[in-house]
């Protein structure tokens, strides 16, 4: 490492000898943890080190920005959220979800590298070179050679080396005599796809099993205990947490909505929890991006203490 080493130093002023020895201990200095899961278990999140941070912000703002990502991707994208994702189904009478299994672990660095040489000519001339592999196989990978959750870099990684896969998928399911009216969009690990047409969500799913079987970079597999068949008339169309009903609007879970209730209960009888305060605020707001119909139905009810919340004077059990 020369070159970029040297290229890299001198952007973020820092001593060469200083960003070898980051590189080069990357995979190994990092701190583990774990959250909760919202469908159950534990997710592994991997922080990186302080040292190599800069660096992967440099290979964010010099390599990653610049590689091509689908729109169907609908993840990890400026402008775009949950709710677009969602909407974009909300028209279809039927749908299927299809998780990939261990989505993230299982992007390897030879993966990312064949994704930024796909794109050379959106990158510098250096970005191609054995040095640059290099660097992004050991800066941005942990010890195991799996793509972190938790690097800064790792979800546009993760939606540039999907391109193909992506583009595979949209041009098959175009075929109207076979998908119907047919939408796709990929969440991270989660494909959706929604048609008018009865029959043609399991033809997706043979369809999703092929493709990916005959990808070795990534290669990948679908979990079929994670597959969802969904209808919209049946009131079963969930995405990303959100709820396609009858009528094609979408909203919050029913559950997710007596939760908050709950929730503004306690703060308005002062039993609320301090540690909850800044959970019912995110909620809240989650609400009122989502689900405005919802977060109008509470401010009516609770206009006062939401507030109080959103002061800052906030109100709990003491």
């Amino acid at each position: 490492m020369t070159k970029i080493v040297e290229l890299i130093a001198t952007t973020l002023q820092l001593p060469i000898d200083g960003v070898v020895k980051s590189i080069e201990q990357a995979p190994y200095r990092t701190k583990k943890f774990t959250i909760e899961k919202s469908s159950g278990g534990r997710r592994v999140i991997l922080q990186p080190s302080a040292q190599i941070k800069p660096i992967l912000y440099w290979l964010q703002a010099t390599i990653f920005d610049h590689l091509p990502i689908h729109p169907i991707a609908t993840a990890f994208r400026s402008g775009v959220s949950i709710l677009d994702n969602a909407s974009a189904h909300k028209r279809s009478l039927y749908s299927v979800r299809v998780d990939i299994v261990n989505f993230f672990p299982s992007i390897k660095p030879l993966d990312a590298c064949t994704a930024v040489l796909r794109s050379k000519n959106h990158l510098p001339a250096w970005a191609e070179s054995v040095e640059a592999v290099e660097i992004i196989s050991k800066a941005c990978f942990d010890r195991n050679e799996q793509l972190p959750i938790g690097y800064t870099t790792s979800p546009s990684i993760a939606n540039a080396v999907m391109f193909p896969i992506d583009a595979k998928l949209q041009e098959a399911i175009s075929q109207d005599e076979v998908y119907g009216n047919a939408i796709l969009t990929r969440y991270a690990d989660d494909f959706v796809f929604s048609t008018d047409r009865i029959g043609a969500c399991k033809k997706f799913v043979s369809l999703i099993a092929s493709v990916l079987a005959d990808h070795n970079v990534p290669k990948l597999s679908i979990n079929p205990s994670k597959t969802r068949y969904m209808s919209r008339l049946g009131g079963s169309t969930l995405i990303t947490g959100l709820r396609v009903s009858n009528e094609g609007n979408v909203v919050v879970h029913p559950l997710y909505r007596d939760h908050v209730r709950l929730l503004l209960k306690h703060y308005h009888a002062l039993k609320l929890r301090e540690e909850d305060v800044p959970k019912l605020i995110g909620h809240l707001a989650h609400i009122q991006h989502v689900d405005p119909a919802f977060f109008t139905k509470l401010s009516s009810k609770y206009f006062l203490d939401i507030q109080r919340l959103r002061s800052g004077t906030n109100l709990s059990i003491s």
